[in-house]
């Protein structure tokens, strides 16, 4: 379930006894097997779409490096999925539990850069057009105003895949774990667009899986756009009407409309 319904007393000129619809936040804990089953996270998320999390997480942790590090993955129960790893993990600083909000919280060690080298542009326009068409597909949003969404898109603006979660980070992970899935790691050829902020660890997962735009309707941090500009990825920010900043890797925007 990825809402649910809830009483409110609205307050406005007429005050009046309600109903609405809000997000479902719930805990899903992740376990690593490998002659034997262990805790490795326990992660605050919305419901739904759970093997493409856990996979995209794991990847963004360094646990695994392709769906082949994977011989089975199964929910067992609402809130637990187990991944049986073709080889073991060393749980290092974990038990921790990762916030919806945070998404480097208690984390032992930060992203290794990879260095993204391919031709892929994106005219203007098609940039343009982005966070319309991901809105269009938020359709928990839509309901309750409160998840964020990560979509991927081809160069010419056809939806790939689109995720809503409570965390930003977790829409990126589901994301992420939906390329692992079938196999388009490096996804070097597609756009990925977020409808918020631009934080470090949205960008260090766009980078990890080789996307080399990464757009958002909000601003990005300082930290995301020196990674973005090492990483060699074109980040563009405050994508809202006929608008936009480009951040670092100018030369991947074609100006010129078709």
């Amino acid at each position: 379930m990825q809402i649910k319904k809830v009483k409110v007393f609205r307050v406005r000129n007429e005050n009046t006894e309600d109903e609405d619809f809000v997000a479902v936040e719930e805990p899903l804990e992740v376990r690593t097997c490998h002659e034997g089953c262990q805790t490795f996270a326990i992660i605050m998320r919305t419901p739904g779409n759970d093997i493409e999390l856990t996979l995209g997480f794991l990847y963004s942790e360094g646990v695994i490096n392709s769906i082949d590090d994977v011989s089975d993955i199964s929910i067992i129960s609402e809130n637990v999925v187990e991944v049986k790893l073709r080889k073991p993990v060393e749980v290092k600083i974990r038990d921790l539990i990762v916030n919806s909000s945070c998404g480097v919280c208690g984390r032992a060690f930060l992203y290794t850069l990879n260095i993204l080298k391919c031709n892929t542009k994106i005219r203007k326009d098609v940039i343009f057009s982005l966070p319309e068409k991901l809105k269009e597909h938020q359709k928990i949003f839509n309901l309750t105003g409160g998840l964020h969404a990560a979509a991927l898109f081809t160069s010419s603006g056809e939806l790939t895949y689109v995720y809503e979660d409570v965390g930003r980070h977790n829409a990126v992970d589901k994301l992420v774990g939906r390329l692992l899935i079938d196999r388009k790691i490096p996804a070097s050829t597609y756009i990925m667009q977020v409808s918020g902020r631009i934080g470090y660890e949205i960008v260090s997962k766009g980078i990890k899986a080789g996307i080399p735009i990464i757009c958002g309707i909000s601003a990005p941090t300082s930290l995301s756009i020196e990674i973005a500009e090492e990483a060699g990825v074109t980040l563009i920010g405050f994508l809202r009407g006929n608008s936009f900043n480009v951040y670092t890797h100018k030369e991947r925007i074609v100006l010129i409309s078709k």
